[in-house]
């Protein structure tokens, strides 16, 4: 499987890139809701010091450019290495400006002539996507979903130059075990192993002078159920550039016609309607429930941020059990045995089998992704990819729709 292909459908898109509402590494396989650092860390390790130190450096930068490949491991490791430049800037409280290209290489060097086929770009009100080989330009509003536009770039940013609070997961976690110090490029960093508080682990390469994150491992299951990882490694970084607001609007070529983008179903327009399997063999349909509020979550089981979300769907499955609420998880692109994945860990809501191509009709691109439909089956809320605050935004939503009755 290509990097392009485990990109557009393993990682949490959205927050991930473009806001500052979750921490460290919560948007690709991290646990969401990590505490404040001074409360969770009253007499800190060495270890957990090196990361207060990256977490305060990090913090304090407003913009920033670097080279990058990013790489996998495991069930990943054939796949072709992506590479490329990325330059971001801070905008306003909860946004980030973008400028992304990205090429494919197959060797080691980075210093090699790449061909950089993909541009990038996210503006305070638009999203770019420029593919020059195939000869594609797309544009879309944030309203409408246009980060999904990003999501072949959502592995080579290193979020944490843009988070607020971006190694507090990693501060409050279960362990940091320190590994030697690594070269990457000319910078020599720490390199530590971080098993979080769900057990899921990342190791961090951290600037020995500076404390900037230069490499970062992050740790899943491939598709074969075996280890596998996606790495990070930065290189070139510069921490104050120059970065004019002009770059992140992109101009079409003349030959080109502008594609309109959207990456989700329009709220308020009809849900499509599905005949699913659940696991015990049973039908249901979207039409059978009718009058209750509906939650579909599109998930796999080797999906990392699949499994970061489901403890909030199973809390919602829980708060809502005795009112016309039915949350169900429709699995798609399956290896694995999704009845089992969910027993295992305790997970009692809806399951229905074998959904892709529900998950076509619903313009899933990437998992998880989440669709509230109202009492009339209309489409009431869409998220593509896991948040920190997922739970209480779903909450608010279902609240509205019972309290419209």
């Amino acid at each position: 499987m290509s990097l392009w292909k485990i990109i557009a459908l393993s990682v949490s898109i959205m927050s991930l890139m473009l806001t500052v509402s979750s921490c460290g590494e919560a948007e690709t396989e991290l646990p969401a809701g990590a505490q404040d650092v001074d409360a969770a860390v009253s007499q800190p390790s060495a270890n957990q010091e090196d990361f207060i130190l990256a977490d305060s450096a990090s913090e304090a930068l407003e913009a920033c450019s670097y080279t990058f490949k990013v790489f996998g491991t495991g069930a990943y490791a054939e796949a072709p290495m992506l590479v490329g430049n990325i330059s971001g800037k801070s905008y306003g409280e909860e946004k980030l400006l973008l400028f992304a290209e990205i090429g494919q290489d197959t060797t080691p060097d980075i210093e090699d002539d790449i061909e950089l086929s993909l541009t990038l770009a996210s503006g305070t009100d638009s999203v770019y996507f420029y593919d020059e080989l195939d000869g594609v330009f797309r544009k879309s509003s944030l309203e409408e979903g246009g980060r999904d536009l990003l999501r072949h770039a959502s592995y080579a940013i290193m979020n944490e130059y843009f988070l607020s609070d971006p190694f507090a997961d990693e501060i409050a976690s279960q362990s940091i075990v320190f590994e030697g110090v690594d070269s990457i490029g000319s910078e020599d960093c720490n390199t530590y192993l971080v098993t979080y508080a769900r057990g899921q682990q990342a190791r961090w390469s951290l600037g020995v002078t500076d404390h900037l994150p230069r490499r970062v491992e992050r740790m899943t299951t491939g598709q074969d159920g075996n280890p596998a990882s996606v790495i990070l490694e930065v290189y070139n970084l510069e921490t104050a550039p120059d970065l004019p607001d002009s770059m992140f609007t992109l101009v079409p070529p003349a030959e080109l016609e502008v594609e309109n983008y959207s990456a989700f179903l329009t709220t308020g327009t009809p849900a499509p309607e599905w005949n699913l399997s659940d696991s015990d063999g049973n039908m249901v349909s979207l039409e059978s429930l009718r009058g209750n509020v509906v939650v579909i979550d599109f998930w796999a089981t080797w999906c990392g941020p699949c499994k970061v979300v489901m403890p909030d769907i199973q809390s919602l499955h829980e708060k809502y059990a005795d009112q016309p609420v039915m949350i169900f998880g429709v699995n798609v692109w399956e290896s694995g045995d999704a009845a089992a994945f969910m027993q295992e860990n305790a997970f009692t809501y809806g399951l229905l089998l074998e959904g892709d191509a529900v998950a076509e009709e619903y313009k899933v691109s990437g998992i998880p992704t989440l669709y509230v439909i109202d009492q009339e089956g209309n489409i009431a809320f869409a998220q593509v990819g896991s948040s920190s605050d997922l739970g209480l935004t779903l909450t608010e939503v279902i609240d509205s729709l019972l309290a419209s009755e």
